[in-house]
Formats: structure tokens, sequence, C-alpha cells
């Protein structure tokens, strides 16, 4: 029995075809049988049943059972290779989506030795719910995430490290710049511009959205805040963001908080899989994003 055999039952207990198995995986037949005669020993049971005419075939319900579980068994066999090739290779996948890495990093600088330190982790960026899912899959071995609500999942172990309102970011020029603070149905009088699908301020949005009937027009979607910031600088749009560092930077750009009953959350957090083996480089990196949280708490 081998991981190979798991494979082939999995998509047998989709397809219900030999046939269309072997010809998914570009292999005889019989081959398809043989994984599944391994497994039947292996179980000492019979997984599957032919019916009367012989043109497909049923799990039994020991198959049944068996593909109930298989598809966490093949996640588990992945998982596991993946942590042990990167183990091999000594190279620590970090995730990093960029607007969280922006206030991150600025706050690193004033971490000795903290930016060379990261330099040798190897850093994927992407949208928070993509980070997640490579998380949970192995092809991450630690992540920081975003969220419009504390991240829980009985997989990994998290830990909150800051959380910020979000705002309605227009130009100086924009008529709401004066406000002081301002209502999701006021800002509907203005068409948004947004960071693309997948980043967790795309959620806020369309939970904010949702409240108000979906009335809001949406101008552009981008992955680039720096595109975004100069676009609503200029005046074409307004946008929801969190209030990180660059937009900071930008002058003829105003903040203007949202009322209390709209007001959204951006919770950031770093996470890692329960089952992960930490080594030195890693448990050093927690140990400065803990002293980000405890500096970040002190000063809240």
């Amino acid at each position: 029995m081998n991981i190979r055999d798991f494979e082939y039952f999995n998509a047998l207990g989709d397809l219900l075809s030999f046939t269309q198995v072997a010809h998914q995986f570009n292999v005889s037949q019989p081959t398809i049988s043989y994984a599944i005669k391994r497994l039947e020993q292996y179980y000492d049971c019979d997984l599957i049943k032919r019916e009367a005419s012989h043109r497909s075939i049923l799990l039994t319900n020991e198959g049944a059972i068996l593909k109930a579980h298989i598809e966490n068994i093949l996640d588990e066999f992945i998982t596991v290779e993946r942590a042990i090739e990167h183990s091999k290779k000594n190279r620590i996948h970090i995730g990093l989506p960029p607007i969280i890495r922006s206030r991150i990093f600025s706050q690193l600088l004033n971490e000795k030795g903290a930016i060379s330190f990261i330099s040798n982790f190897h850093l994927i960026s992407g949208g928070s719910n993509e980070l997640l899912a490579k998380l949970l899959s192995g092809r991450l071995d630690f992540s920081l995430i975003g969220s419009v609500n504390p991240l829980q999942h009985p997989d990994l172990n998290v830990k909150l490290i800051h959380q910020q309102e979000f705002f309605i970011f227009v130009s100086k020029d924009n008529p709401l710049a004066k406000k002081a603070e301002i209502s999701f149905e006021e800002a509907l009088e203005y068409p948004f511009i947004l960071l693309e699908e997948g980043y967790t301020h795309m959620k806020a949005f369309q939970n904010l959205n949702e409240k108000y009937k979906k009335k809001a027009q949406i101008l552009f979607y981008f992955s680039d805040v720096q595109t975004i910031g100069q676009l609503v600088k200029s005046n074409i749009g307004i946008t929801l963001m969190t209030d990180f560092p660059y937009f900071q930077d930008i002058e003829g750009l105003v903040k203007i908080p949202l009322i209390a009953k709209d007001k959204e959350i951006f919770y950031i957090q770093y996470a890692f899989l329960k089952k992960a083996i930490l080594g030195d480089d890693l448990k050093k990196l927690i140990e400065i994003l803990d002293t980000i949280s405890e500096t970040e708490n002190i000063e809240g």
C-alpha cells in the first residue's frame, strides 16, 4: 500500500469507473485494479462491489468510510512531504500579505538586526485567504494573516499581534474631507477604488456594502495599494483602507473614521500548524513578533 493507491481509490470513489480513473492517471486499468486489491488486502474487507451489469461499481460501506477520510489522509501526506522538503533545503516559507508587510517592516526597522534576519526566509506575498490556504496545505511554514474577525482554526496556533480600524480615505479636495467621521451610507455617494478579491479589505467592504443593500459603485479593483492611493489622491474615487504606513505618507489624502455602528476591524495575527516543528530561526521570528505585539498593546 502506498500514497498512489489512496489517490487511485479517491478518484475511483468519485468517478465509479476503472476506465475513467486509468485515463485520468494515464495508466492501465489493471494498475488501478491491483491498487484497489492491495487496499482491500490491507483493510481485510471489500471496498467496492460491481453492479450486475458490470458496467459500473459502487462503494461498500467500508469503502464509503475510507472515501470519507481519504482526502484528509492525502492532505496529511502532502503536508508532511512539503514540511520535510522545506527542512531538507533549510528554507522557511513565510506568508506576508502586502499591507501587513508594510506595517510590520516599518516596526522591524526598530529591531536590531531584524531586517537582515528576515532576509534569510523565503517570503511569499498574497492575499490573506490565499496565504491561509497555503499554510493549511503545508506550502507555507508560517504566515501573517489579516481578517475581519479573529482567526480560529483547529489545526493552527494563532496569536493576535495588532488590530486597527478601517477608514474611508478621500482626496483633500473631496467634500467628505471636512467630516470628522462618516457613515458608510454617506460614502455611497462616491465611487470606490478597492483592493482585489482575496484581500481582507474586500471582506470588510462587502460586510458594509451588504449592510446597505449593495448600493456601492465600484470603479476599479487593484492589487497595488500605491495605485489606489494615487487615484484617490486625484479625487477619482474613494477607498476603504486601514491606516498603514504607505497611506500615511501620501500628501493630499484624508482619512475619515467610520461612525460606531459601521466600524470594521482589521485583525493582524500570525499562525502556524499545531503539528509544525519550529526551528531556531522561526522561534526567533516569533519572539520578535511577540515583542512587537506587546509594544502595540502598551501603546494602545
